[in-house]
């Protein structure tokens, strides 16, 4: 088992002095200048809101969010303990405290306030982080937690938990959660976390889903380390937090090929990964080749892509590494030589969600999402799959008979062009103002197609009507139209009786 990183007696003295330190008090303190500019590393602007203030509050700001010193009395009357009571968490010097870890109060919406415990950031503390780095509340793992389906379920697993901050999600709807890193630093910041929020997981050392074989869940989600790098290790110019020690992708690869192995039938994973494009190698075919033959179906979303030297010089920059350096000059080379002899032309990233149906025939769709889509998105990656069997399922015949309605949220925008002759639509589309916000260029024809599609007629009936008014045959009709109809349905611009 492991525990947290302080004694049961400092925990629940801290439980008590961190009651008032919610993301609501800050922001209260702060205001909106001051908590937009602790929002993006700007620690200083976050400083001169605190101002001269002595509270608490302040006081609670400045040691676990700006990394500052505090008097010795002001941090015990503060927290109620001192260095000596949690010597993992705060360190004293010359009668100044400073706090060894990063605190942040953190909440989901309507939810509870947490703390989550994590290293502080190379924008609090310059300078290259420590190979055994924790990574705190960042972009992707909001990002994950974003994607992630809030369905209750029995079982849950984080793959790679670090900090913890995916557990806490996943307590709020699971039974019981399950949770593993290779880090043993990052099980005890995590067991930390879970002790100062209120709850508990089943913490287990070891890579991946190497502690969990032979066992079954129903959600598993995953911020795995999937920087693609020539196989960079922890303390040989990697991190723990995104290195896996294997070279490219092979081990995202790997991840998604394990996964139909720990999901419960119809279970859920949801992961972040990274992958190499090559000249010879369209991206879909790389993740289709991840997932044959796992009788899972899968969604796959390319958020963005990188070049080479781009990507090389982000998670350069993410690890504290400074631009121009002796030691920036030597891994930047390095990092794009091998790129260069692996082919690597650019690097994918996105999301991953992987439905364990069991299927001989399963649905699996690669596209690129580089579009904002209303957040959180879980209940519309939940609501995908259903609509795609019911296509698989569905004939053309039996699609003429269907009674569709449109989704409520569809919008028609219209570009005009002036010319000679007055103006005359250039552009028209439909778009989801909610949602996927999904946006495709359409016509007054298919425009009207889905006016009329009221849930309560066949398709059929505005496909004759436009059959007739054209002079031309159903069928032909049905074969020109059909496609966008299957694909409106595919991305819930129509939705079939009983689907959202």
């Amino acid at each position: 088992m492991v525990g947290p990183l302080v004694s049961r007696a400092a925990l629940d003295v801290l439980n008590g002095a961190l009651e008032d330190f919610t993301p609501d008090s800050v922001l209260a303190l702060l205001g909106p200048v001051g908590q937009s500019a602790l929002d993006r590393g700007d620690l200083l602007g976050a400083e001169r809101m605190v101002g001269i203030d002595d509270g608490a509050l302040s006081t609670l700001i400045r040691l676990f969010l700006l990394a500052l010193p505090v008097p010795a009395q002001a941090a015990r009357a503060a927290l109620g303990l001192g260095p000596q009571d949690a010597p993992a968490l705060l360190a004293e010097s010359g009668g100044s405290v400073r706090a060894r870890l990063e605190v942040r109060p953190y909440a989901e919406r309507d939810g509870p306030p947490w703390w989550v415990i994590s290293d502080f950031g190379s924008d609090v503390r310059p300078g290259p982080l420590a190979a055994d780095h924790v990574l705190g509340i960042g972009a992707a793992s909001l990002n994950l937690a974003q994607l992630t389906a809030r369905t209750p379920v029995a079982r849950a697993l984080d793959v790679g938990t670090g900090c913890g901050i995916q557990a806490l999600h996943l307590s709020r709807h699971a039974d019981a959660v399950t949770a593993t890193d290779i880090s043993a630093r990052a099980l005890a910041m995590a067991a930390t976390t879970a002790a100062l929020s209120g709850t508990s997981w089943d913490l287990r050392a070891g890579s991946l889903l190497d502690p969990v074989v032979g066992e079954r869940y129903d959600l598993v989600v995953a911020n795995p380390p999937f920087v693609i790098s020539p196989g960079l290790r922890p303390g040989h110019g990697g991190y723990d937090y995104r290195d896996s020690g294997v070279p490219g992708d092979a081990l995202c690869a790997g991840l998604v090929r394990g996964l139909p192995g720990v999901l419960a039938p119809g279970g859920t994973a949801q992961l972040l990964a990274n992958w190499a494009i090559t000249a010879d190698t369209p991206w879909v075919e790389r993740i289709e080749a991840w997932l044959a033959g796992s009788g899972c179906d899968a969604w796959v979303w390319q958020r963005e892509i990188a070049g080479p030297a781009e990507y090389v010089s982000l998670w350069l920059r993410d690890a504290g590494e400074r631009p121009g350096s002796d030691r920036w000059r030597v891994r930047y080379t390095e990092w794009l030589d091998w790129m260069q002899a692996a082919g690597i032309v650019a690097v994918g990233m996105g999301a991953i969600t992987v439905w364990n149906t069991g299927r001989a025939d399963p649905v699996v769709t690669c596209e690129d999402v580089r579009h904002a889509v209303e957040q959180p998105a879980g209940a519309a990656i939940a609501a995908w799959l259903p609509r795609q069997h019911w296509l698989r399922d569905t004939s053309d015949a039996a699609l003429l008979d269907a009674r569709l309605r449109h989704a409520e949220d569809v919008v028609r925008t219209r570009s005009d062009l002036l010319g000679t002759q007055g103006w005359a639509t250039e552009v028209e589309q439909v778009r989801l103002s909610r949602g996927m916000r999904w946006e495709l260029e359409t016509d007054e024809a298919i425009a009207g197609l889905i006016a009329a599609c009221d849930g309560r007629t066949a398709l059929r009936v505005p496909l004759t009507v436009l059959a007739a008014v054209n002079d031309v045959p159903l069928e032909a009709v049905a074969d020109a139209v059909l496609p966008v109809v299957r694909d409106l349905v595919g991305r819930g611009f129509l939705l079939p009786e009983g689907l959202a």
